[in-house]
């Protein structure tokens, strides 16, 4: 539990560094990486995420993003 809680605040902290809209998608359901609530929810058991980043500095958030999701081992597309 102590490590999702650490994977939802870093993705969210990450995501709220840019100005560029960051949409965590799995399944059938998309959230706003930005929001930690809806960030916890997405890390239930979820195998393949996907990740939306579009905006003014999305190169930026996409390394920063990606960065991240290798640090944790978390399996996800950035498209």
């Amino acid at each position: 539990m102590q490590r999702t809680t650490q994977i939802g605040w870093e993705i969210s902290k990450t995501a709220n560094q840019f100005k560029s809209s960051c949409v965590l998608k799995f399944g059938t359901v998309a959230v706003d990486a930005k929001s930690i609530l809806s960030v916890f929810v997405t890390l239930a058991d979820q195998q393949q995420y996907e990740l939306y980043v579009i905006g003014p500095d999305a190169e930026e958030a996409k390394r920063a993003m990606s960065d991240l999701f290798a640090r944790y081992d978390l399996s996800y597309v950035i498209k």
